[in-house]
């Protein structure tokens, strides 16, 4: 009898050891989720617009998918009074898009062409009770955890939304039901060839100091 109680005591124990041991590491999961922030990596756009007195296109340099240098001649242009006027490119980056063709007349503000900035992004919803640790212009370690090898990549905090995103979030805690504010941050890091738009980024706010 007495063996039989010294089992059912033993089993007892080692249950509710275990029992602490899986709820210590759920706990720890629950901590590991919430500093590891993700988001999807985007490329910067940006329009190029024609600013000059009216033309005509005379003459493309340029087709999508072609590599461009900011001050390259992207387009020439005839203007009303004969002179020949380029169009430069404002910034380094990749042609997505060729709006005009030649023989266009263009007017002053019309959009001519769409490039691909050589900078990336990734939007990141941060707690306010961590969003102290970042601030615009801070350096953080951008990681891309489902490359086939792994990557990690200097990026910078490029913006901090003014506001919450989220004013009344509910989530559960220990102590009841309680509001979750949330802010959106802009973290910029430099394309590469390995970094591709639509790739999952992220970003461990536990290893950010202070």
């Amino acid at each position: 009898m007495k063996l039989k109680v010294g089992l059912y005591i033993g089993i007892a124990v080692a249950v509710i050891a275990g029992g602490a041991l899986l709820a210590a590491k759920g706990n720890d999961a629950i901590s590991q989720a919430e500093s590891r922030k993700q988001g999807v990596l985007e490329a910067e756009q940006k329009m190029i617009v024609y600013d000059k007195s009216p033309g005509t296109i005379i003459k493309i340099n340029a087709v999508a998918g072609d590599s461009i240098k900011q001050g390259d001649i992207l387009f020439k242009v005839k203007s009303a009074q004969g002179a020949e006027v380029d169009v430069l490119s404002p910034d380094d980056g990749l042609i997505s898009r060729i709006i005009v063709k030649p023989g266009d007349q263009l007017a002053q503000g019309m959009p001519v062409a769409v490039v691909q900035k050589t900078t990336y992004y990734a939007d990141l919803y941060v707690q306010e009770g961590e969003i102290q640790k970042l601030e615009v212009n801070k350096s953080v370690q951008v990681r891309f955890p489902y490359l086939k090898r792994s990557a990690q990549v200097d990026g910078v905090v490029a913006s901090i939304s003014a506001a919450p995103q989220f004013a009344s979030l509910r989530m559960t805690r220990e102590r009841g039901q309680a509001d979750l504010s949330m802010f959106l941050v802009r973290i910029s890091v430099n394309s590469n060839s390995d970094l591709l738009p639509g790739m999952t980024a992220e970003v461990d706010l536990d290893e950010i100091a202070d």
